[in-house]
């Protein structure tokens, strides 16, 4: 397996794969900073393009540009509050408070250099990994699925600290919403009320837009002046601190 993984790495690195990687990287970077778009939406509109390119540059082109689209989509989350993907929601909570101290060099430096170091040893390991983690990805199945979702129930008990109230009511309200559209076994309609739109269920950026973004846009607009409070430091040093701040 090791050889095969080598060979197929060699022919990625191969001209004129490597070109389609980084045309790749940059449409996924462009596409993952709109928010709501997503690197499937990418994928969507690639794909007829590879149908008369090699297998290895037109696998290139489309690892290229679907990996950075969760890094491109911690641009906007930092910067705007808004979540490029559903993965960036996380980075609310911190990034976009760093940017309003005028730190936003350092959270992009952060976030960019730990998704550079997490994509390369996610795939090192994944490598490593594969034969080993093979039969035990198989044995799962809806009762181990469903243990999964307590797990992530127990999470939110446990991260909620002094106020549990508040995250039952959030953990309830995420089931909720999780609970729309049609039911992947049986295709019974759940909450969709009749509407077309709700089958594919509830998306988390629309959601979270709702909940972030827009408040943000209101207050910026009433209040007037410039999401950042005030400059710390210049970009290309946050920049930089950002990175240290990754191997720290």
């Amino acid at each position: 397996m090791v050889e095969a993984a080598l060979v197929g790495l060699a022919k990625v690195f191969a001209w004129p794969a490597i070109g389609f990687m980084f045309l790749g990287v940059l449409i996924g970077l462009i596409v993952g900073i709109l928010p709501g778009v997503g690197g499937t939406f990418s994928l969507a509109v690639l794909i007829p393009f590879t149908f008369t390119m090699d297998p290895a540059s037109a696998f290139a082109l489309l690892l290229g540009a679907h990996a950075p689209s969760y890094t491109g989509g911690a641009i906007t989350t930092i910067l705007l509050n808004t979540p490029g993907d559903p993965p960036n929601a996380a980075t609310l909570f911190d990034g976009f408070p760093m940017t309003k101290k005028g730190e936003a060099g350092r959270a992009l430096g952060a976030a960019l250099s730990s998704s550079a170091v997490g994509g390369i040893l996610g795939a090192l390991y994944m490598i490593l990994l594969i034969p080993v983690m093979r039969p035990v990805v198989l044995m799962f199945a809806p009762p181990e699925f469903f243990m999964l979702a307590i797990l992530g129930i127990a999470f939110i008990a446990v991260i909620s600290g002094k106020s549990l109230i508040k995250g039952i009511i959030g953990g309830g309200f995420g089931l909720l919403l999780g609970l729309v559209g049609l039911d992947m076994s049986t295709s019974t309609e759940r909450f969709t009320f009749g509407s077309l739109f709700l089958w594919d269920g509830i998306n988390l950026v629309p959601v979270v837009l709702g909940l972030f973004a827009v408040a943000e846009m209101i207050e910026v607009a009433v209040e007037g002046g410039s999401i950042t409070e005030k400059l710390v430091e210049s970009d290309i040093g946050g920049a930089l601190r950002g990175i240290k701040d990754t191997f720290k």
